[in-house]
């Protein structure tokens, strides 16, 4: 019976053309963004690609200096950008997309692209993620916010239970109705998302794209069968069709636009970041004075010297078998990388906090764990970028520590920063930064809570269609 109710609820829907004619204007609103959204992705990463290779030719063309003047000179770690980063910019867009690498200092990303954005209307970055799954719930709030009311109206509904048609099957039948139709209409575009996505690549990372892509199409069918559960509920509980579609463009206004603005605002009073100059100020006065128990850094430096004295067993630094300035500085710096980790370990932590408390002040909508979603599996989430950014200072620490690891074994004991013996030998000597993004198990990893809170959202919206069916009255 439910096949039968489902197949032609779903001939009714596909019989509007109203259905087709903003479906397919969808589509193609969704296909000309992803478009557009693939070849600025594609232009900034051979932007990337080639902004890397003339600052690595730059490093390894410095000519003769000081190991530890070469350093300085600096390195950039760019993050590459993932396929289904044009189909969810996540956070990439307003943390950056480079990081200074340089001794002595762990940097903040920085050359975000939102500086260079347009100023936005304040309905939210209209990007493709945005159209799949904001307006295509709105989509189907506009054609099936009748699918019960319009059986109440007619008549049909008292009629129907008169002859002894048991509601549950009708009630489920409507709702998987409308969901195949959507799905009908979404097809052509999930096809396309995917061919514009794999495109152009190599077999394993197409293979790869066309994974995430899948999961990322599949979570929005769940979505979709939420927002169409929804719409059912909703219409079995109203008089009119009129009241069905006010209460349900209501409703999607909220949980589109208030709910997450709302639960962002309330994550910024509930759970602050500290202030850029309190985060840098507190890294210093901890490398100044030092650590609980680690005394201050004129008591450090003496206490290390003795040390280096005595290992060696001479009386003065310039009686040292290694370069002792050298020394010095692997000493300050690896008490310095150790001192920026615990900071940068506790911003990541709170970080993670608002990610929490975020998620749970906008689970009572079902647009938030989508949303959340995209971003883990386009690799554009907070998780991803702790990823590239301690894999950037790991990088940072090797080459930094290499030169004045090389130094300090080139020399004797006290070398001026003017004297010049490293070449461009040395500074070749240092591999390049590449950076391999996570696996998959790392991807939904970070999405796994957010898809148990779309999971949640499909039981509870099913549970809420049966009482739904129980409850129903002509």
């Amino acid at each position: 019976m439910i096949a039968a109710l489902v197949m032609k609820e779903t001939c009714a829907q596909l019989r509007d053309g109203r259905l087709w004619v903003l479906g397919i204007a969808l589509v193609l609103l969704f296909a000309a963004m992803l478009a557009l959204a693939q070849q600025r992705r594609e232009t900034a990463e051979r932007e990337r690609r080639d902004v890397e290779t003339a600052s690595r030719a730059q490093w390894d063309h410095q000519g003769d200096k000081h190991p530890h003047r070469g350093a300085h000179f600096g390195l950039y770690a760019f993050k590459p950008s993932a396929p289904l980063a044009a189909v969810e910019p996540g956070i990439d867009a307003q943390t950056g997309q480079a990081i200074w690498l340089e001794p002595h200092k762990r940097n903040m990303a920085m050359f975000a692209a939102a500086a260079d954005a347009a100023p936005s209307i304040g309905l939210g970055d209209l990007t493709p993620a945005f159209v799949l799954s904001a307006l295509v719930p709105l989509l189907i709030a506009v054609f099936g916010h009748g699918a019960v009311t319009r059986e109440r109206e007619s008549g049909t509904l008292r009629m129907l239970q008169a002859v002894g048609l048991r509601t549950r099957p009708m009630i489920l039948g409507k709702w998987l109705g409308l969901c195949a139709a959507v799905s009908l209409v979404l097809l052509p575009a999930l096809l396309l998302g995917a061919w514009l996505v794999a495109d152009g690549r190599d077999a394993i990372k197409a293979f790869e794209a066309l994974a995430l892509g899948a999961s990322l199409g599949a979570a929005l069918l769940v979505s979709c069968a939420v927002w169409a559960a929804l719409t059912v509920i909703v219409s079995a509980h109203c008089r009119s069709s009129r009241a069905a579609l006010l209460t349900l463009t209501g409703l999607w206004v909220v949980a589109v636009f208030l709910v997450p603005r709302l639960g962002a605002a309330a994550v910024e009073r509930l759970a602050p970041l500290p202030t850029g100059q309190a985060f840098w100020s507190a890294i210093g006065r901890d490398i100044e004075h030092g650590l609980p128990g680690d005394g201050d850094a004129k008591q450090r430096l003496k206490a290390f010297e003795a040390d280096l004295l005595v290992q060696h067993g001479v009386t003065r630094l310039e009686d040292l078998p290694l370069g002792a300035n050298a020394a010095r500085r692997l000493f300050r710096d690896g008490y310095a990388a150790r001192v920026h980790a615990l900071h940068f370990d506790a911003l990541w932590a709170a970080q993670l906090r608002q990610q929490t408390l975020l998620r749970a002040l906008t689970a009572i909508s079902p647009y938030a764990p989508m949303r959340a979603i995209g971003g883990a599996l386009a690799g554009t989430d907070l998780a991803h970028r702790r990823h590239f950014e301690e894999a950037a200072e790991r990088y940072r620490q090797t080459f930094t520590s290499r030169m004045d690891e090389w130094d300090r074994d080139a020399t004797r004991g006290l070398t001026s920063f003017e004297s010049r013996y490293a070449g461009d030998a040395q500074w070749r000597a240092i591999p390049a930064w590449t950076y391999e993004p996570p696996g998959w198990r790392f991807t939904f990893g970070a999405a796994l809570p957010d898809l148990g809170l779309l999971a949640l959202w499909l039981a509870a919206a099913v549970a809420g269609l049966l009482l739904s069916a129980r409850r129903l009255v002509p």
